[in-house]
């Protein structure tokens, strides 16, 4: 309020010292009788009043309207207008001043106007040409603080000063109104006031406390949810990069809670506006900035204990995130198992898990963040492969194909790759589940994608015993053991198979 009173102060003392300017220096432009004069005055008066009313009477329509398409602080913002003080002055100063001489004219009609009245009849004249100066900056300046640019950055202002002065209502108040604008926006299919409005959104996310840069976040889910179901791709492509950008902006900083609350509305935008409506390129694109939200938390965890149990909490947090859009994407979406199989349970996770295995790269066995990672895996996974086709599964297999490398061939030498533990592990119990599902045709493409190149990890039996409580569940609570049994027994029958063809036959 203090800026907006010394912007007032400012006009004001600048359109006074151009008006006794003008009483002082005004030259001499004025040359008719005392008729001309009254008449001149009185038409000067009866203009004057008129622009000035007119004037201000279209500025309040305008202001209305667009008032209702953005926000009411449109109102807020025309009362602060400092032009408001200069125009007032100089049409109440001029008006006053044609009074004033009109009343002073007393002698009879065409006679010469009297030498005291001729200064301020100049004046007169040179302050109605400054009117109608200042009526053009004034328009000017009301239509620029109109456009929604204009609107949103004044709003931003407010919200800084707000954070300043720690007046933490004020500031999540014109968060919500920046919001108001995006949404409008949205649902007028408006993307060029929108992605502005997004854009100062992600802004105001890196100031601030903890309650306001959360409710920076809140809002990009109602942003989101509205331009998905106008199928608004511009705002829609907007705000998925803003909260990528917000949450590699909150792991740089080291925090980690509001990162967690990006995951969560990149979730909540996808589930709620996203799926069922064909739109997988934004589903893709909001999982793979998830991805690597969760990969980049790994990578900025330093070396002590406790930043390491963060990131692995972060990273299960985030795949958790991606479990429940995968779910609700086989659920509702008729392609969803393809899908699933391809950007979810492939390349990305297999990223992920050797991320978080080389936290502790040191220790021989699967981590206990690597084996929970690995079971919320295996839990969408079961859900896959009731519902997927063969055809659909090849993307898992093509994956774990080249993430396991022939490290038991001799062929590949001493240099071949070595993969993580928690991966080996994967395409066994891929197989156990779909033993368990009764798919035998998925458990042996998963097998044979797999047994020709690795032999089965003598490991996994004793490995499956120690987590049994945390696996049973993958299975309704049976044991495990059986169809592991299972998968394994079809593994070596594989390998025997190919053994077997592989010898020479000696002809004699």
């Amino acid at each position: 309020m203090c800026r907006v009173f010394g912007k007032w102060t400012a006009h004001a003392v600048g359109s006074l010292l151009i008006i006794g300017l003008v009483f002082t220096l005004s030259p001499r432009v004025f040359a008719g009788d005392t008729d001309t004069a009254r008449n001149y005055l009185s038409t000067i008066v009866s203009c004057l009043s008129t622009i000035f009313a007119l004037c201000i009477s279209i500025t309040l329509v305008a202001i209305q309207l667009t008032a209702s398409r953005y926000t009411h602080r449109v109102l807020d913002l025309f009362i602060k207008l400092p032009f408001n003080v200069s125009l007032t002055l100089f049409y109440f100063v001029t008006i006053i001043q044609s009074l004033f001489l009109l009343s002073r004219i007393t002698e009879p009609i065409h006679v010469t106007l009297p030498s005291y009245l001729q200064p301020q009849m100049n004046a007169d004249m040179v302050l109605v040409v400054m009117c109608f100066v200042i009526l053009v900056a004034y328009m000017y300046a009301v239509m620029r603080m109109l456009k929604p640019e204009q609107i949103v950055a004044a709003i931003e202002r407010e919200f800084r000063i707000g954070i300043i002065r720690h007046k933490e209502r004020d500031a999540l108040l014109r968060v919500e109104q920046i919001c108001d604008i995006a949404k409008r926006a949205a649902g007028d299919m408006d993307s060029t006031t929108g992605m502005i409005a997004v854009s100062a959104l992600q802004k105001m996310a890196s100031t601030g406390t903890r309650e306001t840069r959360a409710s920076v976040t809140r809002q990009y889910i109602e942003i989101g949810g509205i331009a998905a179901k106008e199928r608004e791709a511009g705002m829609l492509s907007a705000v998925l990069h803003s909260l990528t950008a917000i949450g590699q902006a909150a792991l740089a900083e080291r925090r980690l809670d509001d990162a967690r609350d990006v995951i969560r509305a990149f979730e909540r935008i996808v589930r709620s506006g996203l799926i069922g409506q064909q739109l997988f390129h934004f589903i893709e694109e909001a999982v793979s900035a998830i991805y690597d939200l969760a990969g980049k938390a790994i990578a900025l965890s330093g070396e002590g204990v406790k930043e390491r149990v963060r990131a692995e909490s972060f990273a299960e947090d985030a795949f958790g995130s991606v479990r429940k859009i995968g779910e609700e994407v086989l659920a509702r979406e008729s392609e969803g198992a393809s899908y699933v199989a391809r950007t979810l349970l492939a390349v990305n996770f297999g990223r992920l898990l050797s991320q978080i295995a080389s936290l502790a790269a040191q220790e021989a066995a699967i981590t206990e963040a690597c084996w929970r990672l690995l079971c919320g895996y295996l839990s969408l996974a079961r859900t896959l492969l009731v519902k997927a086709e063969l055809r659909d599964l090849t993307a898992i297999t093509s994956w774990l194909r080249e993430e396991l490398p022939p490290a038991d061939d001799p062929s590949a030498g001493n240099d071949a790759p070595t993969s993580p533990t928690a991966v080996l592990y994967t395409p066994c119990l891929l197989a156990a589940i779909a033993t368990f599902v009764q798919r035998k045709d998925a458990m042996q493409l998963i097998v044979h994608a797999v047994a020709g190149r690795r032999s089965w990890p003598l490991e996994l039996f004793s490995g499956i015993e120690q987590r049994r409580v945390l696996i049973r569940v993958l299975f309704d609570y049976r044991d495990p053991a059986p169809f592991v049994a299972t998968a394994k027994e079809e593994w070596d029958s594989y390998r025997r198979q190919r053994e077997t063809c592989s010898r020479p036959v000696f002809s004699k």
